[in-house]
């Protein structure tokens, strides 16, 4: 089995050369993107949320066996249920720093645009013969995929685990279409423990592979659930109806372990559809709401309907509307849609958050089967147009000696490339589009010496204890079970006593979240009374560390 290993490798490696180019252009953005993750990190420009909280739940699984974090004041499988934190565990032992958790992310985000070329080169191959039109096709695909606003937004939010949704989904589609059902089956799994509702969207993408099953391209696919059976055969489709019963019966189990792990009542776990008329709790209440009151229905989507109108339109404009070419494949976007359009929330549809995860992979999926049907349609016509035929035939000689469609789709490509990167991190020095954005810009982080500050106060505490801090400085305290942060851990000024340290950037932003549980209220409160005491502090950040010397518990 190994004996010719040494001559197989060199051989895989000729074979598949193109392949590893893409590779290597996808670990290029990884090197950049990791390189703004450590400036991001190093210029305190990172959160309690979602960093924070999932370092800290790690180091407390690592130490005390349960994803517990006093941000939430609960274990946060009680949340949603990720146990896809699971895989995380073994990184954080080793690399125990939140830094590792964001380049760990960074890989299966670009490893995402890997993905895109693989379907690209897969799809496109049935109608662009040329291997190098098809290899240029392919990377232009993997370029729009790294420089996407949409794609760029996950990298600039800090950490989040549904920022690993696209690689899994575009995973999951990839096997379906190159009939590896294992590894549908694994990648659709990982999905799901990424949030318990995303069986949603797992539901979705399956009923839009039986859809694609009965088209042109689809009829291809000799395999589907069923190895043994016709994918549109009855057996399948059986298999179908089990596959989102399944799904259905795992939502009901999360639900009772989140129950069971927040210690409630199981009943109070059973999927509900929602109040009637109460959108944001469910889809059917939107539909309910449409007929029985159409004025409010309207003005529930009609909120913010401008930053709406803005994103989606980004979304199809990055990729030169390609996607409206597969009307069918849009129904990959209704989880977003549905999640995102009611809600008045406007993270939802704003660059620079973690939400750009549930459209990235749809979106590309439909821009490469929008190109397959543009590709398809224009041979339609060809061959059904004989006008159109004479005048191909007379040009094709000059564009085939002259390779015209290169420098046309290099001209498409750049086109895509100059919408999108004024949106992103990666935008240059002054051009960055800020409008409805959160977007951070890697040219902009000023790493300075206030995170090795903090780091170094932090190793140097006592262990486990008590450290109340702010939002922007939490993550650097992570490794503390007992570090608590303003404004969003549950009920901290109700223990202000048992807090031993408190650290804060004063006047900041941050410092002054809580209206009058402020972590600045309470540290100038703190020092005006003589409760808190000033034991270090790095002026050039105006970052204080407070010890609490007088009214801690016996």
């Amino acid at each position: 089995m190994f004996s010719n290993l040494r001559e197989r490798i060199p051989q895989y490696i000729r074979d598949h050369k193109k392949d590893f180019l893409a590779f290597s252009i996808a670990l290029a953005f990884f090197i950049v993107f990791s390189i703004f993750s450590i400036l991001q990190y190093y210029s305190l420009g990172t959160s309690a949320l979602d960093l924070g909280i999932n370092a800290q739940s790690l180091y407390t699984f690592i130490h005390e066996g349960m994803f517990y974090s006093p941000l939430l004041g609960e274990n946060t499988l009680a949340q949603h249920f990720t146990i896809f934190k699971f895989t995380q565990v073994p990184i954080y032992y080793i690399f125990p720093s939140p830094l590792s958790l964001m380049i760990y992310e960074d890989f299966f985000i670009v490893m995402g645009g890997y993905i895109v070329y693989l379907l690209s080169m897969e799809l496109l191959k049935d109608h662009i013969k040329s291997m190098k039109l098809l290899y240029l096709v392919s990377i232009g695909f993997l370029l729009a995929y790294e420089f996407s606003p949409f794609t760029e937004s996950l990298i600039s939010f800090s950490f989040h685990n549904m920022a690993f949704l696209p690689f899994f989904f575009l995973l999951a589609f990839y096997a379906f279409l190159t009939e590896r059902r294992v590894l549908q089956i694994i990648s659709l799994a990982f999905i799901i423990s990424l949030h318990a509702n995303f069986i949603y969207i797992v539901a979705i993408l399956l009923l839009y592979e039986f859809l694609f099953l009965h088209t042109s391209r689809g009829k291809k696919i000799g395999t589907w659930l069923s190895a043994k059976s016709k994918p549109t055969g009855i057996k399948n489709f059986s298999y179908f109806i089990i596959f989102i019963a399944i799904l259905y019966v795992y939502l009901i189990f999360a639900d009772f372990m989140k129950a069971d792990i927040s210690g409630v009542s199981a009943f109070s776990a059973l999927p509900t559809t929602g109040e009637v008329g109460t959108p944001v709790s469910s889809p059917f209440a939107l539909l309910l709401l449409l007929f029985h009151n159409p004025g409010e229905f309207s003005s529930i989507i009609g909120t913010n309907a401008g930053v709406k109108i803005f994103y989606l339109n980004l979304l199809f404009k990055s990729n030169i509307y390609l996607p409206l070419f597969s009307p069918l494949s849009l129904i990959l976007l209704l989880p977003y849609i549905m999640y995102a359009v009611p809600s008045s929330y406007a993270a939802y549809y704003q660059l620079g958050y973690q939400y750009s995860a549930m459209v990235s992979g749809a979106i590309y999926i439909s821009a490469i089967i929008g190109t397959y049907n543009v590709i398809s349609f224009g041979k339609y016509i060809y061959r059904h147009n004989k006008s159109i035929r004479l005048r191909a035939k007379k040009v094709s000689a000059k564009i085939h000696n002259n390779n015209i469609w290169i420098p046309v789709i290099s001209i498409l490509i750049i086109v895509v490339l100059v919408i999108s990167i004024p949106f992103g991190l990666l935008s240059p020095p002054g051009m960055q589009h800020t409008d409805h954005s959160t977007m951070n810009d890697i040219f902009e982080q000023n790493s300075g010496g206030a995170a090795s500050f903090l780091i170094n106060v932090s190793s140097n505490l006592p262990p486990n204890s008590y450290i109340l801090t702010q939002n922007s400085l939490m993550p650097y305290f992570s490794n503390d079970i007992n570090a608590y942060s303003t404004p969003w851990s549950p009920g901290y000024y109700n223990i202000l006593p048992e807090f031993r340290y408190v650290v804060i950037q004063n006047n900041s932003f941050w410092a002054t979240q809580g209206e009058n549980h402020s972590l600045q209220i309470i540290v100038n409160n703190g020092l005006m009374n003589g409760n808190y005491t000033i034991i270090n502090r790095y002026s050039p950040a105006n970052i204080m560390i407070l010890e609490n010397t007088h009214n801690m518990p016996a």
